[in-house]
């Protein structure tokens, strides 16, 4: 199974993993790392490679991180220097959910491509959605 690391400013990484677990349950082989304000840098990377090493079964690795350019996503530019696995900056909770959900049928290129394919869907804007609704609605009702 591939492992999962999230990486985030503060506990975003930890918040989105519990709306993670909510739809698809507790999660094995998933750990979240939070740099917050009293971690140093050395300290935060240190526990980023130990987890990279945890993780990785031999089937490796896929890691979030929030954005980039960041300490975390710096950190993780540094790790890719000692090990092999895949990192995309960027995350959101669509990507997590289907990187948990399909992990177990996936080897990680096949996975990795496919949160790709996630994380490339256009924003849902549900004000315009529902307008539309409303619009197909009244369109019904005249009929």
């Amino acid at each position: 199974m591939v492992g999962i690391l999230i990486v985030s400013h503060g506990s975003f990484a930890a918040g989105l993993l519990s709306a993670v677990e909510l739809i698809a349950g507790k999660q094995e082989k998933v750990t979240t790392i939070g740099l917050h304000h009293e971690d140093g840098v050395e300290e935060f990377e240190t526990k980023v490679n130990q987890e990279l090493e945890d993780l990785d079964d031999g089937d490796g690795v896929l890691v979030f991180v929030d954005i980039l350019g960041g300490t975390p996503s710096n950190v993780i530019f540094r790790s890719l220097a000692k090990r092999e696995f895949k990192a995309i900056a960027g995350m959101n909770m669509a990507m997590v959910v289907q990187a948990v959900m399909m992990r177990d049928s996936m080897e990680k290129e096949e996975l990795y491509k496919n949160v790709l394919e996630v994380a490339q869907q256009p924003p849902v804007l549900l004000h315009e959605m529902y307008k539309d609704m409303i619009l197909n609605e009244e369109k019904e009702d005249e009929i």
